[in-house]
């Protein structure tokens, strides 16, 4: 019988590389803008998947679906639409909310399966509103104390990020449905860099940019770690888990990135208060007893897209 650390460790890794992205993209939002942190991400997350490819046996040497012109750019939009969306409302908001806002995804993947697919969403995941509307409104900061964040914003674009996300998810698996997660995950970024390029030098024609090394080691730490952290590892550890465990039981543990991107929030200077903690258990009480019904009525399934 496999040991639970061995089990279930590389999903806590997962959990926790994706709650250090907000905060640490908040954090170096300080100094650096959106569009420069998200093409210097991409291009090391390009350049770690270029070397695990070629350190796979076979990897180099494997099938390589190709992707149409129009195919790439519509899933490079969307995959980069994601990146800035999710980058900026993380640089403009509060950690705390953005953290929160995470645990939102199941029930935004259901409305996007609804509107393009025709799907209705879960009974529970409709009425986990109740809990998560309240949840969301406690956890936003008083205005005398957001240190000039603007969670309301923030929590808009995440929200949008999440859209972009869940079309993503959709269109990958039917775009490429004989290629491997790691090759869709590359090609993702491949096609998605045009995009952050022009963002980026759109951004500093406008004025938008902004680089102020004060901290190289410290930003090029953490953008480094934002970057393989939860772009590659997080991804790969990911699909290791769910091949291992099933997708339901992976999508309950994504309840606990609010906690732990609240954490993390709090490890980089966002103290938060006690309401927001009770508004973050709010919003998790509601998404996990969602997904805990759904699993046991439907079989196994979860209201989660496949990425």
């Amino acid at each position: 019988m496999t040991a639970p650390v061995l089990l279930y460790g590389p999903l806590v890794v997962t959990v926790t590389m994706w709650a250090f992205q907000a905060p640490a993209l908040h954090a170096l939002g300080e100094r650096w803008d959106p569009a420069t942190l998200n093409i210097v991400r991409y291009l090391v997350a390009m350049v770690a998947f270029a070397l695990i490819a070629g350190l796979v046996p076979g990897g180099r040497d494997a099938p390589r679906e190709r992707l149409a012109p129009a195919q790439g750019v519509l899933v490079g939009g969307l995959f980069a639409g994601f990146g800035l969306l999710f980058a900026t409302g993380s640089v403009l908001g509060n950690p705390v909310v953005t953290a929160t806002a995470t645990a939102l995804a199941p029930l935004t993947a259901s409305l996007v399966t609804w509107v393009v697919m025709g799907q209705r969403p879960a009974r529970p995941l409709v009425l986990a509103l109740v809990l998560v509307v309240p949840g969301a409104i406690l956890a936003m900061p008083a205005p005398e104390g957001t240190g000039g964040d603007r969670p309301v914003v923030g929590l808009a674009l995440v929200i949008l990020a999440q859209i972009c996300w869940s079309l993503y998810s959709l269109a990958v698996p039917r775009l490429m449905p004989a290629t491997s997660t790691m090759r869709r995950s590359w090609l993702s970024i491949q096609w998605a860099l045009p995009f952050h390029l022009v963002l980026f030098l759109l951004s500093w024609s406008l004025g938008l940019g902004r680089a102020d090394p004060s901290y190289p080691v410290f930003d090029a730490g953490v953008t480094l770690a934002a970057a393989l952290g939860p772009l590659v590892l997080g991804l790969v550890l990911w699909n290791l888990s769910v091949s291992r465990l099933g997708l339901p039981v992976c999508a309950l543990f994504l309840n606990f990135v609010p906690v732990t991107g609240t954490l993390i929030a709090w490890a980089f200077g966002t103290v938060p208060t006690s309401q927001q903690f009770a508004g973050v258990a709010l919003v998790m009480l509601g998404m996990g007893m969602a997904q805990y019904r759904r699993r046991d009525t439907t079989e196994g399934r979860s209201p989660l897209p496949r990425s």
